[in-house]
């Protein structure tokens, strides 16, 4: 499969404007990543990965076209796009839930119960998560907006129509760093940058050795972050890490190991470029949604009446004030619920 309309093209050097393929994506396999919740005061960091393989210069939005939209929700189609398009509205949550669980059930034949099942099939450690009280048991139910047997059918259907054109889902990477590490990890390195991409590169990292073949890697760009070869090479061990081009619009390298040759491709928009990243960023988002839940759950339990909120900076602030007394009184320190920066 190859890179898909708005793809980066063939020279790194030379972003593409327009819609064409990558003809070096070899073997048929992409893959992407994204993050959700980076700037928020509150709630965790999430980064997602997708693996995918097809027919080798295809894209996934016009072979699957009688099941996935794209620029606008269809009924009936499951919408692959920028989780912040398909989050869109009064059923931006269902939406966005049932494009995850959609490819979750086509990808693992079943769908998770709850969060804790869903994180735990991503290797994530729910023992380091339940040091927050609101992510205690992760007991959340899934599906949360959308009926089950509608996406199961929606699923079946879309694995299916999938395996009809070539085309599979190999693996979904989720890893949710929640606002303790995240301080953590601030407190170690001083540098948001990193923290960012620490997960960032654990995600890559775990995609890269799921792949069997050449494959092309589209990410979103962390931040304003342009150099990445460094942080890449001591991140992925034994992969020698070789730069293609770093410019403001696409940071491009070759990582090799054991025969295989991968390009990862850093740029603005990546979702909007690669079916496989803009995936990845609803899966992101859709987890960070989740344990948002979760949280304002748990601070609505102690505090009736209370306005939930997305704990983005201005609300976020309006929350802690809001709950300030009972966060006080609470044995958990301040440094489980407030980032750092």
């Amino acid at each position: 499969m190859g890179e898909p309309e708005r793809a980066i093209a063939s020279d790194p050097g030379v972003p593409n404007s327009g819609r064409g393929t990558d003809p070096e994506s070899a073997a048929g396999l992409l893959a992407g990543v994204d993050e959700a919740g980076l700037g928020p005061v509150l709630g965790p960091l999430v980064v997602a990965g997708v693996t995918m393989v097809g027919p080798r210069g295809s894209d996934p939005w016009k072979l699957l076209t009688d099941s996935i939209s794209r620029d606008r929700y269809e009924k009936g189609k499951t919408r692959v796009a920028d989780s912040k398009k398909v989050f869109q509205g009064k059923k931006g949550l269902a939406r966005l839930e049932q494009t995850v669980l959609t490819f979750w059930g086509a990808l693992y034949n079943e769908l998770p119960t709850t969060l804790a099942e869903l994180l735990g099939a991503c290797e994530a450690d729910l023992e380091l998560l339940g040091r927050c009280p609101w992510y205690e048991n992760l007991g959340l139910n899934l599906p949360l907006a959308n009926e089950r047997n509608s996406i199961e059918l929606r699923a079946h259907t879309l694995q299916r129509k999938m395996a009809a054109r070539g085309i599979e889902v190999r693996d979904m990477a989720i890893r949710a760093m929640d606002v303790a590490e995240f301080n953590a990890s601030i407190a170690q390195t001083d540098n948001k940058s990193d923290t960012h991409f620490s997960a960032y590169s654990e995600v890559i990292a775990r995609l890269l050795n799921g792949l069997s073949g050449d494959a092309h890697l589209v990410a979103d760009r962390c931040g304003g972050r342009i150099h990445y070869a460094p942080a890449l090479q001591r991140s992925l061990g034994s992969w020698r890490t070789r730069t293609l081009t770093e410019h403001s619009r696409l940071s491009a390298y070759e990582v090799t190991k054991d025969g295989l040759k991968i390009k990862i491709s850093f740029t603005p928009r990546g979702e909007d470029r690669s079916f496989p990243t803009a995936l990845a960023s609803c899966a992101a988002k859709y987890v960070r949604q989740l344990m948002m839940t979760m949280l304002n759950d748990w601070f609505q339990e102690r505090i009736p009446g209370l306005r939930r909120t997305a704990g983005y900076y201005v609300d976020g602030n309006r929350f802690l004030r809001d709950v300030g007394k009972l966060v006080e009184d609470s044995p958990f320190p301040p440094s489980l619920l407030v980032r750092c920066r």
